[in-house]
């Protein structure tokens, strides 16, 4: 297991959008969780932004 945040990490690096998610989901440990594509973190976000609009519009249906 690789440690992310040492000090050759927090050099104002730029990570894409999987690395992002692999380190959300395992609480900072991994940023290879999901692998090397970058293709993941995008279908993830788009998959979660996807899901909360859903819900928002089935909340304004249903009070409505």
């Amino acid at each position: 297991m690789r440690l992310i945040f040492t000090s050759s990490f927090n050099k104002f690096q730029t990570i894409n959008a999987t690395q992002a998610w692999s380190i959300f989901l395992t609480g900072c440990k991994k940023d290879d969780l999901f692998g090397e594509s970058p293709m993941v973190g995008k279908y993830l976000t788009v998959t979660i932004l996807g899901a909360v609009i859903a819900q928002i519009f089935e909340t304004l249906l249903r009070t409505y």
